[in-house]
């Protein structure tokens, strides 16, 4: 089982409707594979975990890297699991915005552009886990 985390710029706004249908299109792809994670979203950037069989989620990185929608991929974390964090997700999300990320991460300026690529703020894959896992806790499914 594999856990990859990343980080992405995203190449124009996505308004909630296209945040939506990220959302439902990861969700139709990700359930067959068995593929499960969660995703983050502030000031057009992502964050995102993606947990599974290596291949599967291997996969579905390498089409997620592909994708013109976002630029800027940072590949924070990539290992071998023993269990899944989001077990049940098909894939869980969360828009963030700057009052949150104060809250949940220590040194968070609002004015940082991209706050979810920027390498003075999610520098490595544990903080990425660490935050990501704080929204988990508090996320519908």
């Amino acid at each position: 089982m594999k856990r990859i985390i990343y980080c992405s710029q995203a190449t124009d706004a996505f308004t909630p409707d296209d945040l939506l249908a990220l959302l439902g299109a990861a969700r139709h792809r990700n359930k067959p594979l068995k593929v499960s994670g969660l995703l983050l979203y502030s000031n057009q950037s992502f964050l995102q975990v993606l947990e599974g069989d290596n291949d599967a989620v291997a996969d579905v990185y390498a089409s997620i890297s592909r994708d013109p929608r976002h630029t800027n991929i940072r590949l924070l974390m990539d290992e071998e699991i023993p269990s899944r964090l989001f077990a049940d997700w098909t894939m869980g999300f969360e828009q963030v915005e700057s009052e949150d990320l104060r809250e949940n991460l220590e040194g968070f300026t609002p004015d940082i552009d991209y706050p979810l690529v920027n390498p003075d703020l999610v520098s490595n894959g544990v903080v990425a886990q660490t935050l990501l896992t704080l929204y988990a806790k508090n996320s519908a499914r």
